[in-house]
């Protein structure tokens, strides 16, 4: 099949796990022997020549085309806009005209069977229209709330995770709901993630629930127990959603511990607060954004992962991977989390923002780390081996079923073309 996967933001631009996961599926269905590009964004003033250029990610084409808004969706971690400025993003985002001429010259070039979209936001809804032009097989996989949240996140600006949709959020996504019609299939990550986008209006398309899946490098179990404090990572976006303000409470009740090290890794706006809690606490070790080795090394040589979410998480690649490699999880009982950590085998969960629960639990695994360390490989064994091309081959199995149904139509539309 000939395949393309459309994501506003993609590597080496990437800020979560949604960029991973597409780039994932883009290496996973090229490997099982499908023609694969993608199409993501970039910065205007990173178009020299014309309305788009292509980058060679990994072997793969990148058409990247710059839609005119207030700022890059990249850039927004390093510019910090306002709420009003935010605001005026999302309100230009809802019709974007500017991705219409760009993206149609690029699918056209492309000329897929198949248009697979990820995160939409700095494309604009625009670009299902647009796609409906060149296939009626599209699918889009739901990273997020994007479609029904202008926040992705279901979650208040007092940070209290929404139960159901607010009167604002109700119409955002009645509004996203008006371009059903050039969907024709979703797909989620999470049984969660589907069951609120059905709450929300979406029973057609129909929902196809596909894992998340990564190739991670083969884990190197320490041979034995090992001495020296609890190791807990904490590897997200370093924002406010991802349980920041509960670790930082965590962090400072165990300001007197030497037997549990935090190690944080990540960018956001709460890095700087990190960094001089690295400082102010020689318990605390500022890791930064890791990728590749410095990654490996970071989990390899952690024994707990935090996943404090206190959004309505979708299934997070960071504690997959974290599941991988065999470190004890304690996360957050909201979205697809439980999903993961699905055993008592796997870790714990708690509800989120409950710094006392999380103290406590790290207080017990502190005085059993011994036992925890031992029973890593068992850990590591029974987390599976799902990877990027499992999870391709049921993405490609999910498109073929949208070429079966809309062939003889795909046929008949490109036959009077010509």
């Amino acid at each position: 099949m000939r395949i393309a996967i459309v994501s506003s933001l993609f590597p080496p631009f990437a800020i979560g796990g949604a960029e991973e996961a597409a780039a994932q599926l883009a290496l996973g269905l090229r490997d099982a022997g499908h023609e694969v590009a993608v199409v993501s964004t970039c910065r205007r003033a990173d178009l020299k020549h014309g309305d788009c250029r292509i980058d060679n990610w990994e072997g793969i084409p990148v058409w990247r085309i710059a839609p005119w808004n207030l700022y890059w969706k990249f850039d927004q971690a390093l510019e910090n806009p306002n709420r009003l400025r935010r605001t005026a993003w999302h309100a230009l985002d809802l019709w974007n005209i500017s991705t219409t001429f760009p993206l149609d010259r690029v699918l056209s070039g492309i000329a897929p069977e198949v248009i697979n979209t990820h995160n939409i936001d700095g494309l604009s809804p625009v670009v299902w229209r647009i796609a409906h032009r060149h296939t009626e097989a599209i699918a889009h996989t739901l990273h997020d709330c994007h479609l029904l949240c202008p926040r992705a996140t279901m979650r208040k600006r007092n940070g209290t995770p929404c139960d159901r949709l607010c009167a604002g959020c109700r119409g955002y996504a009645a509004y996203h709901l008006l371009f059903r019609r050039y969907v024709k299939l979703l797909i989620a990550p999470a049984k969660a993630t589907a069951e609120v986008h059905k709450q929300a209006g979406w029973p057609a398309p129909r929902i196809a629930v596909i894992a998340n899946g990564l190739d991670a490098a083969p884990v190197q179990v320490p041979a034995a127990p090992q001495d020296g404090p609890l190791r807990v990572v904490f590897m997200s976006r370093l924002e406010r959603e991802k349980g920041c303000e509960t670790l930082i409470r965590v962090i400072e009740q165990c300001r007197q511990s030497d037997e549990i090290d935090f190690h944080v890794a990540g960018k956001g706006i709460y890095a700087a607060k990190f960094e001089n809690l690295c400082r102010d606490f020689p318990n605390v070790k500022w890791r930064g954004f890791v990728a590749g080795s410095a990654k490996q090394d970071l989990l390899t040589n952690g024994d707990v992962f935090l996943q404090l979410s206190e959004c309505h998480e979708n299934a997070p690649l960071s504690l997959i991977e974290a599941k991988r490699y065999g470190l004890y999880l304690i996360g957050s009982r909201i979205g697809g989390i439980p999903e993961i950590i699905d055993s008592a085998e796997a870790g714990m969960l708690l509800q989120p923002g409950n710094a006392s629960a999380l103290f406590a639990i790290l207080r017990d695994l502190r005085d059993t780390r011994k036992a925890l360390r031992a029973n890593r490989a068992t850990r590591v064994k029974g987390a599976g081996a799902y990877g990027r091309l499992e999870m391709a081959q049921q993405y490609a199995g999910a498109f073929r079923s949208l070429l079966d149904t809309n062939g003889s139509r795909l046929a008949v539309r490109r036959a009077s073309a010509l």
